[in-house]
């Protein structure tokens, strides 16, 4: 495959990203609720066998720990996928660490407006907490990224140098 139309898909699946977040971040409190119900109930319904049986208040607290735990893991690895495309994007930069520190740099920017953009979503608010957790992955995303980079690197080199 030609290398720039390689980056030009590097940068549309990064824009898709971008974009797939946006439509997520537009959907009204109620419709993102019922989005991550389905997920939420077989994640307690793996881990607790015999919730059914668990009285009112015990699975209401179960309920809303396990919601906030699969929302905040969807923030999280959202942001470390965006990341890692953005990584593979700005292929241009040749030191990774500046990659890299772009990378999240751009992912927590993304991060913070999606966060904006959620307080004109009916019943949606924007949360410092969820810019915080959104980083946190987009730093994850942006170090893996970078040592698989490192890694497919070496490897080239080592293969290159086996042929001796």
């Amino acid at each position: 495959m030609d290398s720039k139309l390689f980056n030009f898909f590097r940068w549309v699946i990064l824009i898709a990203m971008c974009i797939v977040i946006f439509v997520f971040s537009s959907s009204p409190a109620t419709d993102s609720s019922n989005q991550s119900r389905t997920i939420v109930m077989k994640v307690i319904y793996f881990f607790f066998k015999d919730f059914d049986n668990k009285p009112i208040s015990e699975k209401a607290a179960v309920y809303s720990l396990v919601t906030t735990f699969v929302r905040k893991c969807a923030h999280f690895s959202e942001y470390a996928l965006l990341a890692g495309l953005a990584f593979s994007a700005f292929y241009g930069i040749r030191n990774r660490i500046l990659r890299l520190l772009c990378s999240v740099a751009a992912a927590a920017l993304y991060a913070c407006t999606d966060e904006f953009h959620q307080t004109f979503v009916p019943g949606r608010s924007g949360m410092m907490r969820d810019v915080i957790i959104d980083s946190t992955g987009a730093l994850f995303g942006a170090v893996v990224a970078c040592c698989i980079a490192v890694y497919f690197t070496a490897w080239t080199i080592i293969r290159k140098n086996s042929y001796y």
